[in-house]
C-alpha cells in the first residue's frame, strides 16, 4: 500500500487525510478550523501539525496541498483570497515529511479525484464545479485538468459569481452566520433564490462556451439538493443549444473528501521535490 497525505485548505476548515493512492481509500483524517485571520504563518503551522500527526509511524510517499487560491503550473500560489502564501516555500515546508510535495488549486484536485475514482470515472469530458464558501470550476478532458496559461482557468464567472452565490455570500447577504442557516430560513429565500439564479446563468455560459459531456457538482453547498436544483433549472433555461440542455448533472461521489484525495493522488505522481 502506497500512502500519500492530502491537505485541503478551505475558507472555513483545513482537512487532512492519509490516502491509499491505489484505491483512493481514506485511512485517517483530521480537521481543524482555518480561521485565516490569525495569519498565514499560523495557518501553515496548523497544516504542518496535521501532517506530522497523520504521518507519525507511517511511510508517506508524498504530500499534496489543495488550496482555495490560484496556483500556477509551477506550484506557485498566485492569489490571497483566504491565506497569503504567495511568497511562502510550501514545498520546503513539508519536505521533511515526504520526498514529494505538490501544491495545486483545490478545485483541480477535487476534479482529478472525481475523474479517477468518483462520478467522472466513466466520463471522457466533464466540467467539475465546486460550490462551497467560494465557487470555482475545472474542465477535465481525458483525465487531465485544463489549467490555462497562468493556472487561472478556475474562476467561475466575470465578475466571479461567488460574490452572490457562494456560501460566504449567502450568509452575508442574508445576515446569517452560515449558508446552511440561510438555506434553513424561509425569510432568506429571496437571497437563496437569487444566488441560485445567478449561479445557473453563469453555468449556462460555461456550458454554452465549453459544451462538456457532463457537469459534476461538489462542495458543501453544491451537494445541497435544493440549492443545486434551483441553479440547474436556471442553467438549463439559458443554454443555447437544445442538444446541450440535457447535459447530465451529477453529484460529486467523493463528497467532502474529494480535494484531499485528489491532492494525495496528484502529489504521489509528481517528481521528487527539489527541497527533499
Amino acid at each position: 500500500m502506497t500512502l500519500a497525505l492530502g491537505i485541503d485548505v478551505g475558507g472555513t476548515k483545513i482537512a487532512a487525510a492519509l490516502v491509499d493512492v491505489a484505491s483512493g481509500a481514506v485511512a485517517h483524517t483530521r480537521r481543524v478550523a482555518t480561521v485565516a485571520q490569525r495569519g498565514s504563518a499560523i495557518v501553515l503551522e496548523d497544516c504542518r501539525s496535521l501532517a506530522r500527526s497523520l504521518a507519525d509511524g507511517a511511510e508517506v510517499a508524498a504530500v499534496g496541498l489543495a488550496l482555495c487560491e490560484l496556483v500556477g503550473a509551477d506550484g506557485r500560489v498566485r492569489s490571497a483570497e483566504t491565506v497569503d502564501w504567495r511568497d511562502v516555500d510550501l514545498v520546503g515546508a513539508f519536505g521533511d515529511i515526504a520526498p514529494r510535495v505538490r501544491v495545486d488549486s483545490d478545485v483541480r484536485a477535487a476534479a482529478l479525484a472525481e475523474a479517477r475514482l468518483g462520478a467522472g470515472a466513466g466520463e471522457r469530458d466533464f466540467l467539475y464545479l465546486s460550490v462551497g464558501t467560494g465557487i470555482s470550476h475545472c474542465l477535465m478532458t481525458d483525465g487531465r485538468p485544463r489549467l490555462g496559461v497562468h493556472g487561472s482557468a478556475i474562476g467561475t464567472g466575470a465578475p466571479l459569481v461567488e460574490r452572490w452565490s457562494g456560501g460566504a455570500a449567502l450568509a452575508e447577504r442574508s445576515g446569517h452566520p452560515s449558508a446552511q442557516a440561510a438555506l434553513a430560513d424561509p425569510a432568506a429565500s429571496a437571497v437563496v433564490d437569487e444566488g441560485a439564479r445567478r449561479l445557473g446563468l453563469t453555468l449556462a455560459a460555461l456550458v454554452n462556451a465549453l459544451d462538456p459531456g457532463a457537469l459534476i457538482v461538489g462542495g458543501g453547498l453544491g451537494l445541497d439538493e435544493r440549492y443545486r436544483d434551483l441553479a440547474v433549472a436556471a442553467m438549463r433555461a439559458a443554454i443555447y443549444d437544445p442538444a446541450a440542455r440535457d447535459v447530465p448533472v451529477l453529484s460529486a461521489a467523493l463528497g467532502p473528501d474529494a480535494a484531499v484525495i485528489g491532492a494525495a493522488l496528484a502529489a504521489s505522481s509528481c517528481p521528487t521535490s527539489p527541497a527533499a
